[in-house]
């Protein structure tokens, strides 16, 4: 799956807003989601993920639910490669469980689990105080990188044994997750998840080859 980055989403929701100064933020982070240098402060991944979604402070709940499932339908589904679909599609005829794992925003991920027939979702949520958005994520924030000890509960929650579990990543944040799994795979990975695929001498499932047996 194409992923899509939390500051890349947080900028076209916020763009989308009628307030002139989340517009300008909106445009800000934007740039920063093309590729800008994150500033000392948000070493942290989680506090670049609570940056981003602060963009949405005061907008309503609907009027972001609205924005987010629009993004979405129009920017992350698009993008879900062939490759991904035909795994996703041969692991629900297996039986197994589907987890969509995202550092974004829960109704964007709830509607791409929801397109793709996706079960679970881990990814962020907004906090709200009467029906609008304090710009503050709910805990525990999700980051590029899954906390390992989160993963171990929700598994035991689900009855999910990891030892026998697939996953698939595309960015190096995913490392984490496919290095506590059975069978982790890199899937279009990035330079940094295609390196450290190549060290531990994971499965790499390059456009195309998906029909084998990453």
């Amino acid at each position: 799956m194409a992923p899509f980055r939390a500051l890349e989403a947080a900028a076209r929701i916020a763009a989308s807003t009628p307030s002139i100064r989340r517009r300008l933020l909106g445009r800000a982070m934007a740039a920063i989601g093309e590729g800008l240098s994150l500033p000392t402060p948000l070493a942290d991944p989680r506090g670049g993920a609570r940056l981003a979604w602060s963009a949405l402070e005061g907008t309503s709940r609907d009027r972001i639910e609205v924005l987010a499932i629009d993004f979405a339908r129009d920017e992350v589904l698009p993008k879900v490669r062939s490759e991904a679909r035909r795994l996703i599609e041969r692991a629900r005829t297996d039986g197994a469980t589907l987890v969509l794992v995202s550092d974004g925003l829960d109704v964007i991920a709830n509607e791409v689990a929801r397109a793709l027939g996706i079960e679970q979702v881990i990814a962020n949520a907004l906090v709200y105080e009467h029906e609008a958005a304090t710009g503050e994520l709910a805990m525990p924030v999700v980051g590029p990188e899954l906390d390992p000890t989160r993963l171990t509960q929700l598994a035991r929650r689900w009855g999910v044994d990891l030892s026998r579990s697939s996953a698939y990543g595309a960015c190096d944040g995913d490392a984490m997750l496919l290095s506590h799994v059975g069978r982790p795979c890199a899937l279009c990975p990035d330079r940094g998840l295609a390196r450290i695929a190549r060290d531990l001498g994971w499965p790499i499932v390059l456009s195309g080859d998906a029909g084998g047996d990453a």
